[in-house]
């Protein structure tokens, strides 16, 4: 019986610490109702795991641009989509189309990117079609 309680213990041990992992992939900060398209000039790329970050200068009718952050998926998955380091290269300009975040912060989870070549990259999902029917 000893044995046997030392291994529950070891198991409800081991599922309390990845207990975090699970929470790592909420999308609960993204209104996933709404889809905006935005379009300005690539100040930074950020092309590291667990997340690629891109932030954009957003041109505003009046005042200075507002700074966007996109967050992507992984590096791992953006490679496999067709993506390297250098596709989004600061100084280009690029349409987005992104989840925004729900509280209104000017940022939100990527979902389609244009480049200036004309060429479409999409996040999985529904999207997968759009850039399939547009990247001929």
């Amino acid at each position: 019986m000893n044995k046997l309680t030392r291994l529950l213990a070891s198991c409800a041990m081991g599922i309390l610490a990845s207990a975090p992992a699970f929470g790592h992939h909420s999308f609960a900060m993204f209104d996933l109702t709404r889809r905006v398209t935005i379009t300005g000039v690539v100040a930074e790329v950020q092309w590291t795991n667990p997340h690629v970050w891109v932030y954009v200068d957003v041109p505003r009718s009046e005042g200075p641009p507002v700074r966007w952050a996109i967050e992507y998926t992984s590096v791992n998955h953006l490679t496999r989509l067709g993506m390297t380091r250098t596709t989004i290269k600061p100084g280009e300009t690029i349409e987005f189309q992104v989840n925004p975040y729900a509280d209104g912060t000017a940022g939100g989870r990527f979902q389609i990117m244009k480049l200036p070549s004309g060429r479409f990259f999409c996040d999985v999902g529904a999207v997968q079609q759009f850039c399939a029917e547009n990247n001929k």
